[in-house]
């Protein structure tokens, strides 16, 4: 019993290093995540928060940050493993993004597209951005409540309050997801405006 406790103890010490550690090899970028409870037997990974930064360093730029999440998926070690041929199916995720960056860099570049495309959810099937795709969700349910935006006329980041709520079945590309937040905020953005 003392085994199995230590165990257990060990499990959910080591796996917020590992699955950051295994996030910034594949990505190059730095997800953080705060309160990471790992069930094995369920295959349930919980955080109360996270944030993601375009690289490694702390003072990278942030990409998105949130509140609670929760995923299940039926096999973690999967997910976990360093090869990038392996195919991650992930049954249901729930993310709370309380703010995400959705905009291209000076170069063009998208780095919140690039970052999910590394991490194996390309923005649109056949990989346009990024590789293939290696992860399926079955079932998502994303809340967002500001996302930062280019503006088209003036041409300066704008913080749009969307608190948006949205489900998405068998994803395994961003193409659905980006078109319904950027739909959010052009209709939040008209709303305040009138």
């Amino acid at each position: 019993m003392f085994s199995g406790a230590v165990l257990a103890l060990g499990w959910m010490l080591l796996l917020p290093l590992v699955a950051q550690e295994r996030f910034a090899a594949t990505t190059g970028a730095q997800l953080q995540v705060q309160g990471l409870m790992g069930d094995p037997f369920s295959g349930t990974a919980t955080v109360t928060a996270w944030t993601l930064r375009a690289g490694e360093s702390a003072t990278a730029p942030v990409l998105a940050r949130g509140g609670a999440a929760r995923a299940v998926a039926p096999n973690w070690s999967a997910a976990l493993d360093a090869a990038p041929s392996t195919r991650i199916e992930i049954e249901k995720l729930e993310l709370n993004v309380t703010e995400a960056r959705l905009l291209p860099d000076a170069a063009g570049r998208w780095p919140l597209l690039a970052v999910c495309s590394a991490a194996g959810l390309p923005y649109e099937r056949g990989g346009a951005v990024g590789t293939a795709s290696r992860v399926r969700i079955r079932h998502l349910h994303l809340r967002v409540e500001t996302l930062v935006v280019r503006d088209a006329a003036s041409g300066r980041e704008t913080r749009v309050r969307v608190d948006w709520t949205g489900d998405f079945a068998d994803l395994d590309h961003l193409r659905p997801v980006v078109t319904a937040l950027l739909d959010a905020s052009r209709t939040a953005g008209r709303s305040v405006a009138r």
